[in-house]
């Protein structure tokens, strides 16, 4: 694959995933943990992790959303034909923290990460709960992660809660954040400048 960087092209549209896309969005997922949780979650860990096996569960969530109607959604943004980053989210079945709705991921490579990209998607999925009832969102975090609390308080998300959570047979801390007024987010997205070109 041609290595695609921010500073190459300025050019990202943001689309609906399909089934065909769940290789690439497995591919994020593997670099974007392996470039960040180091430090975090053990290095066997990471180093374990194979994009055919995070391909399969994203193929099936693909399929899953044709019978979803919105109340699922992923989207992914895409430069000259890559897939460089992807963002996920769900209608919560029963109120989880106050909270209807539920974004489920938000992952860029990392080369393209802190270009607005993130904030831009995060906007989608928000977008689309919203049009189907949701007034609120929560995200989930390991603690430790510090670009990821910083990237949602900076878009208005106020902690809810920091617990232990286990992963995988690994015990580890988690942190929660949530915007009780889905506007509230919009606002900031909005309020930020995007250094790219985005459709």
């Amino acid at each position: 694959m041609t290595d695609i960087t921010v500073s190459s092209i300025k050019e990202v549209s943001l689309r609906r995933a399909t089934v065909d896309d769940a290789e690439a969005i497995a591919a994020v997922r593997v670099e974007s943990w392996q470039a960040t949780y180091r430090g975090m979650v053990p290095d066997s860990y990471l180093d374990d992790m194979r994009v055919e096996d995070s391909m399969l569960k994203w193929r099936q969530i693909l399929q899953a959303m044709s019978q979803a109607q919105d109340r699922i959604c992923v989207y992914v943004a895409e430069s000259e034909g890559h897939i460089i980053g992807f963002a996920s989210g769900m209608m919560l079945p029963e109120p989880k923290l106050g909270m209807q709705a539920e974004l489920t991921a938000v992952y860029l490579r990392p080369a393209w990460q802190r270009s607005g990209i993130g904030r831009r998607m995060v906007q989608k999925v928000a977008r689309t709960l919203q049009a189907q009832g949701a007034e609120s969102l929560l995200v989930w975090a390991i603690s430790g992660n510090s670009i990821a609390r910083n990237f949602y308080e900076e878009l208005g998300g106020v902690l809810l809660i920091e617990q232990a959570f286990s992963w995988d047979g690994m015990d580890l801390m988690e942190v929660s954040y949530g915007w009780r007024d889905l506007s509230v987010l919009m606002a900031s997205v909005n309020a930020m400048r995007t250094p790219l070109s985005l459709h």
